[in-house]
């Protein structure tokens, strides 16, 4: 019982660690793409204010 407990553990670790490691490169190309890309005219996204 003890076994599949760590097993499943050991599960849930290696999927939080994968899905942390394509956040974190979903997150670099993001912000790299943003600076090859300059917005045009300097253009600022318009916000709401409630």
């Amino acid at each position: 019982m003890t076994g599949l407990l760590w097993e499943r553990r050991a599960q849930i670790g290696c999927c939080l660690l994968l899905q942390g490691t394509l956040l974190a490169s979903g997150l670099a190309l993001e912000h790299l793409l943003q600076r090859s890309t300059p917005s045009p005219g300097g253009a600022k996204v318009a916000t709401l204010r409630g």
